[in-house]
């Protein structure tokens, strides 16, 4: 066990170096750094938002409508009677990028119950999120003009009925069923809260483990390119414990690699979409949540922590196997393409479909894939589907130990220093080279 800690020392020594660590400085320091920017660009854009007023009917309903803008969060601009290519270029000049023109006879159509109609323009400057956030918020208030006029129309045709009666006959409670616990809460307001908090899930650990199974093939191939791989072998200590130590070192390394990228990436994701992620809910959602059961405990944190490490360490040990197949560090990428597939593909699966819904010969192949379930386990522990997770995990657990059995079988034979995936290619260009 002493000599085993030693290499565990050693590996974990050489792995990490200035330049593995400066890396994860920078990324950090980048994804805060511009979480923060687009975050103080947003609350600008939104303090300085203006929409630019074309009106041409100048009564009261049209004032109302500007009022209702403002009600909003908008700084309105109001001209009268000017012609379009005119207004435009106002709206240029102001900075501006969202036009309403209010027909003369708006107000006469509303009182006589017709259809008033307005026009809006939209000048397009990007098709960045941040250039067309304003025309979406300018639709969420069109909607709510919408109701509003609904509703005096209404009270023009019916005055003794309630307009909120006829527009919306039913009322509506919405409730959600998590097991056998149900709550009033809407299906969006759950899905998008649990959402939220496992949303960084299969990213980071996608991206540590592209990034672990290059730095532990790397190592490997470096060695022996360098012809360092002939001393280390010749250690006293046995070639499986020597594979695993370095796997190992490798998933610690990995798993400070996640936390630094979960940690920055939260920064940059709130900046994106101003919303806070991984936090504890509030309101009634909070009260939704707690009474769904939807919380992880410490316990089940760890639980997911276990998950995810053996879902690196499977990676390791198929990219162990890579490295030593591999002539030298430039042939690295061509090595790990097949890992890279087989990581994306439960990926996008797991992100886009319901694993409990699809055909049993899809699922058993989702399943089969263990870096499948470091991706479910987030969501099945805020169901309680512990039998899954825990499946998982020993599933995970038995692939890595398969591969660091076949790791090791490799490591122990001398073919070790002399295999490499031109052997073929090379023996072909021999032939022809002798045939010619």
């Amino acid at each position: 066990m002493r000599k085993f800690l030693v290499v565990l020392k050693k590996e974990i020594r050489e792995l990490l170096t200035l330049q593995m660590i400066l890396p994860l400085l920078i990324s950090i320091l980048l994804f805060a750094v511009v979480g923060k920017l687009v975050s103080g660009e947003a609350q600008k854009a939104e303090e300085e938002r203006g929409v630019l007023v074309i009106d041409r009917d100048r009564t009261v309903a049209s004032k109302s409508l500007a009022n209702t803008l403002k009600k909003s969060g908008f700084k309105v601009f109001k001209i009268n009677d000017r012609d379009i290519n005119s207004a435009i270029g106002i709206a240029r000049e102001k900075g501006l990028t969202i036009l309403i023109n209010i027909p003369d006879g708006f107000e006469q159509d509303i009182k006589s119950a017709k259809t008033p109609e307005i026009e809006t323009y939209t000048i397009l400057r990007s098709f960045s999120y941040g250039g067309t956030r304003g025309a979406g918020e300018l639709r969420v208030v069109l909607s709510t003009l919408n109701d509003l006029m609904s509703s005096q129309k209404l009270r023009l045709l019916a005055p003794e009925v309630e307009p909120e009666k006829i527009k919306n006959p039913l009322k509506i409670k919405e409730n959600v069923i998590v097991g056998d616990k149900v709550a009033t809460a809407s299906n969006e307001q759950i899905v998008g809260f649990i959402t939220s908090q496992t949303t960084f899930i299969p990213i980071i650990l996608t991206i540590v483990i592209i990034l672990s199974s290059q730095m532990i093939a790397t190592a490997i191939a470096s060695e022996k390119e360098n012809k360092t791989l002939e001393t280390l072998l010749s250690l006293p200590i046995g070639r499986k414990s020597l594979v695993t130590a370095k796997m190992i070192a490798a998933g610690l390394i990995a798993l400070l690699a996640a936390g630094v990228y979960i940690f920055g990436f939260r920064y940059y994701m709130e900046g994106i979409t101003g919303q806070e992620f991984g936090r504890t809910a509030t309101g009634s959602i909070a009260v939704a949540t707690q009474r769904l059961g939807l919380v992880l405990t410490p316990q089940e944190y760890v639980i997911l922590g276990i998950s995810l490490f053996f879902g690196i360490l499977c990676a390791l040990s198929l990219s162990i196997i890579l490295g030593a197949f591999s002539e030298d560090v430039k042939s690295i990428q061509t090595a790990l393409s097949p890992l890279m597939v087989v990581i994306l593909i439960p990926y996008f699966l797991v992100l886009f479909l319901d694993i409990n819904a699809i055909s049993p010969a899809i699922k058993f192949l989702v399943l089969a894939n263990p870096f499948s379930h470091p991706f479910l386990a987030g969501p099945n522990l805020f169901l309680k589907n512990y039998a899954s997770v825990f499946f998982g995990i020993l599933y995970e657990i038995a692939f890595f130990v398969v591969f660091v059995y076949i790791a090791g079988r490799i490591f122990s034979s001398d073919k070790i220093l002399t295999m490499k995936l031109k052997v073929k290619r090379k023996k072909a260009l021999t032939h022809n080279y002798s045939n010619a």
